[in-house]
């Protein structure tokens, strides 16, 4: 299985973290995970970044977060004027199968969702089509 640099993995749950983490960490898959308890925390991290090359391979995003949620943060990441030059991948991690979330996430570019916590079969399937 390839190697990725990094992941930033947004999610305001600190034990959905740790489990998501460890899944991650077990793969041996990513170099780095970062985390941001929101989406304002992510799009901080991403802003303060050098160059688009390194903005993380992967970003697992949370919808339901409070002080920016994850539909508002694709809105402003699409804003980062590094972002249309990075190669990221954006997952939805959520519990919601609202159809309206659904058409949302859709409507904002995100074609791949999973259920949180993050299973190790899942992430490898999401790093292989990376």
């Amino acid at each position: 299985m390839k190697k990725i640099k990094s992941i930033l993995l947004i999610e305001d749950d600190e034990i959905t973290n740790f489990l998501n983490q460890t899944v991650i960490e077990e793969t041996g898959i990513a170099e780095q995970i970062f985390v941001a308890l929101n989406g304002l925390e992510g799009l901080a991290y991403l802003q303060n970044l050098q160059c688009p090359e390194d903005f993380p391979a992967l970003i697992l995003l949370d919808i339901n977060m409070p002080v920016l949620d994850g539909f508002s943060f694709l809105e402003e990441y699409k804003k980062l004027p590094m972002a249309k030059q990075a190669v990221t991948k954006i997952v939805v991690l959520s519990t919601s199968s609202n159809d309206s979330d659904l058409n949302q996430m859709r409507s904002l570019g995100i074609t791949t969702s999973l259920v949180k916590p993050l299973n190790e079969r899942d992430f490898k399937k999401v790093v292989a089509d990376l």
